[in-house]
């Protein structure tokens, strides 16, 4: 139980390093569509919950 919340903390600890990283270069893009690119966002900050919630 205590793993998983580690996990889940360094999984949102790395999206937002991504994020100020992101913004900061916005010439640094992805090769397919935004909408691909917000599904995996979205599916990478589901697990990341339900593992802080186990």
């Amino acid at each position: 139980m205590k793993r998983n919340r580690v996990i889940g903390i360094i999984m949102l600890i790395a999206a937002a390093i991504f994020i100020a990283y992101a913004l900061l270069h916005p010439e640094a893009s992805f090769a397919w569509s935004n909408s691909f690119t917000y599904a995996l966002y979205a599916v990478y900050l589901v697990f990341a919950v339900i593992l802080l919630m186990i």
